[in-house]
């Protein structure tokens, strides 16, 4: 589960330290995001804040999602119906599993790929700062219930 490691009140400080200011509909989009069990695009993330905040613009939501990608607390989901989904980045090295059944997305550990990158540094001579790894397949739930 994503929101397991999230802690929305941690982007809150961060955007408040770079001098952002923050609005309550921001605050909402932000509590939206920490807490998504899947990747949400910010059509879906709109809807979700019109819910609780009927009034909320759509361009408000479109500007948020950029902020928030450039501020790397979320970020994009290639491959996943058009790459226009997001999920919040985690700070350590983790390896990101979305479900192609139900769409859940969760972190998987991340040691084998620690593994893998350190070995590839070790073989290239290369020194690798950043991985995005993207699994796709069934998750546990859907395989039970296929």
């Amino acid at each position: 589960m994503l929101s397991k490691s999230i802690n929305p009140e941690d982007w809150l400080a961060a955007l408040d330290e770079g001098g952002f200011r923050v609005t309550t509909v921001q605050e909402t989009l932000i509590d939206i995001f920490a807490h998504s069990e899947y990747p949400l695009s910010a059509e879906q993330a709109w809807d979700a804040a019109r819910q609780s905040r009927p009034k909320t613009g759509r361009a408000t939501v479109y500007r948020m999602v950029e902020k928030l990608e450039s501020l790397g607390f979320i970020r994009r989901v290639h491959g996943y119906q058009g790459c226009s989904h997001f999920v919040p980045t985690l700070p350590e090295l983790m390896m990101l599993f979305i479900c192609l059944d139900c769409g859940r997305a969760d972190y998987l550990d991340s040691q084998p790929l620690g593994d893998l990158i350190q070995h590839s540094e070790h073989a290239s001579g290369h020194h690798i700062t950043d991985s995005r790894l993207q699994l796709f397949g069934a998750c546990a739930d859907c395989q039970q219930n296929a």
